[in-house]
């Protein structure tokens, strides 16, 4: 059954692969300075760490939210398509 889908111009997404490899980073920070902090008994101001995480992340999710009001805008603005699954 064809579903349509918003047509979007390939500049909306052009910052997608900028953002996957921040977050993959991101990802990589988080693992290692739970792990460390886990497998040490290091004295952690938790809160402060937490907000510092918050800090490195938000960008990373405002890029992504950008994308989706861009691709939201394109779908209100009835620039759709339509795509198929062929089995």
């Amino acid at each position: 059954m064809a579903k349509p889908y918003p047509i979007l111009p390939a500049s909306v997404l052009d910052e997608l692969h900028d953002l996957n490899c921040t977050l993959q980073a991101y990802h990589y920070l988080v693992h290692t300075a739970v792990h460390r902090l886990c497998s040490q008994d290091a004295p952690v101001d938790y809160e402060s760490f937490l907000l510092g995480l918050q800090s490195l992340f938000q960008p990373i999710l405002d890029g992504y939210l950008d994308i989706e009001r861009q691709a939201k805008s394109f779908r209100e603005s009835g620039f759709v398509g339509i795509g198929t699954l062929d089995e």
